[in-house]
Formats: structure tokens, sequence, C-alpha cells
């Protein structure tokens, strides 16, 4: 997952040069959406038959996480690792309530 994050943000880095303004916003949303976007395929693939989650909520939710408090430039000069974008999507699950499990699945 980092080396993904870490691609999608070269360009993007090179493109905003300086921080600020709605260059940045711009970048931020760009970001955001490309975590969010790993993070449901990822999961998506991994969430065993007949376990009912929001995917994209708790992968919204991480994102916020790992992006909370930095700048396009600490997002780019050291991406989320993958044992942090984990802990954070574990904090999304525990806030967002308990999976629930649909018993004519099993």
């Amino acid at each position: 997952m980092k080396r993904i994050i870490t691609v999608a943000l070269l360009p993007l880095a090179l493109a905003a040069c300086g921080e600020g303004g709605a260059l940045n916003d711009t970048v931020k949303v760009i970001v955001r959406e490309s975590i969010i976007a790993t993070c449901t395929t990822a999961a998506s693939e991994q969430i065993p038959e007949g376990i009912q989650v929001d995917v994209n909520q708790v992968c919204g939710c991480a994102a916020g996480k790992v992006m909370d408090g930095k700048s396009v430039s600490d997002l780019v000069a050291n991406p989320p690792s993958p044992s942090e974008g984990i802990a954070k999507l574990q904090a999304c699950l525990k806030e967002l309530g308990p999976v629930t499990v649909n018993p004519a699945a099993g």
C-alpha cells in the first residue's frame, strides 16, 4: 500500500511545489480519494462472505485519520506505512461500530 500511495503522490508533489491555496486543497482531495480507492479495493478482497461492513465509510474514516494534521509535503515525504494504515483502519472499525454477520451466508 505504501508503494501505491507513494507512486500516486509523486506527480502531485511536483505539481504542488508550494503549500497552501486551492492547489493544495485539490491535491489533498486527490490524495484522499486515492487512499480510499486503494483501501476499498484491498478491504473488499479480504472481507469474508456474510460479513457486513460499509467499506467506503471505514476507508473514508481511515483516510481522514492518516491525513489528519499533515500537509501535502508531509504526505509525500513520509507516506503512511502499511502498519499505520492498518492501525487507523482498526480505530475506525471500533468507532463506527461492530461489523455484522449475515447468518444466511454461513
